[in-house]
């Protein structure tokens, strides 16, 4: 699912229409179970991200991401 909602106002908190925003996932790259990527996030080439992180920002190639937000813990060339 890569839609997501602006916040509205209390009355009606997810807005409307819906926004679509892509998810790219680079070739090699390597996602454990349970990874949850945000809409509009691009995992690099060669990437892992580690079973049960949370993405919401873009991961460099050829590098390890862990944890909720998964964040750059190596690099693995």
């Amino acid at each position: 699912m890569t839609g997501t909602h602006r916040i509205g106002p209390g009355a009606k908190r997810a807005s409307n229409p819906t926004e679509f925003k892509p998810v790219t996932i680079g070739d090699g790259a390597w996602l454990g179970g349970g990874v949850i990527v945000t809409p509009g996030v691009h995992i690099g080439p060669g990437c892992v991200v580690a079973p049960g992180a949370v993405v919401t920002q873009d991961c460099e190639p050829d590098a390890l991401y862990v944890g909720i937000p998964a964040t750059f813990k190596r690099r693995l060339s």
